[in-house]
């Protein structure tokens, strides 16, 4: 996974409901091969919904971690 590239880092913990998803999915149609964007959130129910939406368009979760009351994803086509 070293050999992916932060494409892009958005930082999402003041976004909820549709806000984070209609970000992400203008980042990701920007990605190219070994590129991923890594996504901050700022509570667990936002990151369920952007888990949801990845898993329904094809998106890979190459990394998803919680440090203190953030959630971070990394996520690549």
């Amino acid at each position: 996974m070293s050999s992916l590239k932060i494409y892009k880092e958005l930082d999402l913990t003041s976004s909820s409901c549709a806000g984070p998803i209609g970000e992400l999915s203008g980042v990701v149609d920007e990605l190219d091969q070994g590129e991923a964007v890594k996504v901050i959130l700022g509570d667990e129910p936002t990151k369920n919904d952007i888990l949801a939406w990845c898993k329904k368009k094809g998106l890979k979760i190459v990394e998803e971690k919680q440090e203190g009351s953030k959630y971070i994803l990394l996520i690549t086509k």
